[in-house]
């Protein structure tokens, strides 16, 4: 309801019945206010005056704290966390895990980290306390309650996602390149891989990295451009349309995935990845899964374009003369040298065993 109400609204966010309202200026953030209150007067609601804050610098909100910093945890939370008495069974295990899960994106070389803590869940009835976890349950508080400060999202600013794969997890890193030249990090992200994705080849992991954190990240990307980086060199050409033909099908279909995305795919050695080869995440199972179903993409709705008639489109391509000389070709056959061809032709030659002729028609 509060997102019907507010969502013609400008400068402001909800969250069941928390509003936040911001702007880049004073006036702007005025006038985003005033418009949100009286929205919410005219729809007969009524704000509780004590809980309200104005023309705050700073504030907490789901368990983060925003400012012009950029985000990061919410004190209360990490006191509650320094806190916390090491577990006495899995259960309580599994809600220890559940903060630092939640505040993952901010911490730095955790998947070591969090290793021992995650052995202890795998395959036993009962926990058994290790010297290992508990050195690993203390390193995990210390990181949270000295976490960095993550840069607020700014879709102006050139985007890069970073990413890199293991035996066992999926890495990735969203950072922006400010004005003065400073990369600053938006979020981490990770993932451990599923049985089957384990017994993929190198390349075909870091290929899965690559899709997975782009679709990850999908809210920051979608729409805009940014650089995808790998330090893996051969997949500058099987994710893009440079591997046509090249790359096999599951990799194939991970690059369809990306196609409505806008990158530019990037080789970066692995003495330079540092940040996703380092900054590893805590791996917690993925409840997306592995990456083997399509997605049903729906790419545009409209009613003012129609679709060609049969007769039209076949008339066009009776009319074209570029398709009347791939017709003769791949009714008779190709030259042995592409040097003869016209110079339009050279694309399709490229791909002639991909061509085929349907009514008359070259698909």
């Amino acid at each position: 309801m509060m997102s019907l109400i507010l969502k013609n609204q400008h400068g402001v966010q909800c969250y069941l019945d928390d509003i936040i309202m911001f702007g880049n200026t004073s006036e702007e953030h005025d006038n985003n206010l005033q418009s949100v209150l009286n929205c919410i007067s005219k729809t007969g609601l009524k704000l509780n005056r004590s809980n309200c804050k104005f023309r705050q610098t700073e504030l907490s909100f789901l368990g983060h704290t925003i400012s012009q910093a950029g985000l990061k945890p919410d004190s209360a939370h990490i006191v509650a966390i320094s806190n916390a008495s090491p577990p006495t069974d899995l259960q309580t295990l599994r809600s220890c895990l559940v903060p630092t899960a939640w505040y993952a994106k901010f911490i730095p070389n955790y998947a070591s980290v969090i290793e021992p803590l995650q052995e202890l869940l795998w395959g036993s009835s009962t926990l058994v306390w290790t010297m290992d976890a508990q050195a690993s349950f203390e390193m995990v508080k210390d990181l949270i309650v000295h976490n960095p400060v993550l840069a607020l999202f700014s879709p102006t600013l050139p985007t890069i996602v970073t990413t890199d794969a293991s035996d066992y997890e999926l890495r990735a890193v969203l950072t922006q390149l400010h004005e003065d030249n400073t990369e600053r990090t938006v979020a981490f992200a990770s993932r451990t891989l599923s049985n089957a994705e384990r017994k993929y080849s190198t390349v075909g992991k870091e290929a899965l990295a690559c899709v997975w954190a782009t679709e990850k990240c999908r809210t920051y990307l979608w729409g805009h451009t940014f650089k995808l980086h790998t330090d893996h060199s051969p997949l500058t050409t099987l994710l893009t349309t440079k591997g046509l033909g090249r790359a096999g099908y599951r990799i194939a279909r991970w690059s369809a995935r990306l196609l409505s995305f806008n990158y530019e795919l990037e080789y970066k050695p692995g003495n330079q990845n540092v940040i996703a080869d380092c900054l590893s995440r805590l791996p917690l199972p993925s409840p997306d899964g592995p990456l083997e179903d399509e997605d049903v993409v729906v790419a545009l709705i409209t009613s003012t374009l129609t679709a060609v008639t049969r007769e039209q489109f076949q008339a066009a391509c009776l009319a074209c003369p570029i398709q009347q000389k791939l017709w003769e070709f791949l009714t008779k056959r190709w030259p042995s040298n592409p040097k003869n061809l016209d110079p339009v032709l050279l694309p399709y030659f490229r791909v002639r065993d991909e061509l085929s002729l349907l009514d008359g028609w070259v698909l």
